[in-house]
């Protein structure tokens, strides 16, 4: 199993990253598309994330030893876009990344033997999560990635501009991503678009962006508001963005 290939999967980017352009001297990937499943979930009454995570690595076992494991992490909301007018609804997502027939072997095996079952039935129990499938193709990525467990991830949904071809935007992210430098702050970016149970999506899909700390994000939060934003408006030709929110993410297993 390609580690790296999985890596790419959990990169993000806050879209005025073409800022940063010069020459392209990270490392980056063939933007070949993966499979990533998200569960978008909220712990049950008297439940704790003590006792969801006692049945969640029992989980991850399981995976292992079937080898049928993913590239896995879960994300905690930071600065959200929730109000009291619109509350957050969820508590946390566990994503899971790995190429599509591996994880169809997995929810083979989920569904049809004994164990998994019993973990299904556990899970269950302790939290109830809506199961969502998407396509992510990551776009640029660094060494860091393997070594940063603990990072934190901006979420920005966009759709495509009316009479805007698919092919127009793709070609527009693949300028982007040759164009990035060692100076930005980011460690990776990837493209995430909703497949299966994808309907209320606030988009037609989301660039998910990875930072090592806080003081990196920052970093790009200054350099906008001193006039990088203006790098924006070619790419605001071609799809309508709603902003920014950010997550806290813990990496929980790396095949």
């Amino acid at each position: 199993m390609n580690v790296k290939a999985l890596v790419c999967a959990l990169l993000t980017v806050c879209l005025s990253q073409m800022v940063f352009a010069d020459d392209h001297t990270s490392d980056s990937t063939n933007a070949e598309p993966f499979s990533i499943q998200v569960n978008v979930c909220s712990l049950k009454a008297g439940k704790s994330m003590k006792n969801y995570e006692k049945v969640f690595n029992g989980y991850l076992d399981w995976a292992k030893e079937n080898d049928v494991d993913a590239f896995t992490v879960r994300q905690e909301p930071l600065f959200s876009h929730a109000n009291s007018a619109n509350p957050q609804g969820y508590d946390f997502l566990d994503m899971f990344v790995s190429p599509f027939s591996r994880w169809g072997k997995s929810w083979d095996l989920w569904l049809s033997t004994s164990e998994g079952q019993k973990l299904s039935a556990k899970w269950r129990e302790t939290a109830d999560c809506d199961v969502k499938l998407a396509t992510g193709v990551a776009l640029f990525l660094t060494p860091e990635l393997n070594s940063d467990d603990n990072r934190f991830v901006s979420w920005n949904w966009c759709s495509l501009n009316d009479g805007v071809e698919v092919e127009e935007l793709m070609a527009a992210h693949a300028s982007i991503a040759a164009s990035i430098t060692d100076e930005a702050p980011f460690i990776g970016w990837a493209t995430l678009v909703p497949t299966v149970g994808g309907a209320n999506a606030p988009g037609d899909f989301a660039h998910l962006a990875v930072y090592p700390d806080m003081e990196s994000y920052m970093r790009m939060r200054e350099f906008n508001a001193k006039g990088g934003w203006k790098n924006m408006r070619d790419y605001y030709a071609l799809a309508k963005c709603s902003g920014e929110a950010v997550n806290v993410e813990t990496v929980l297993h790396k095949p």
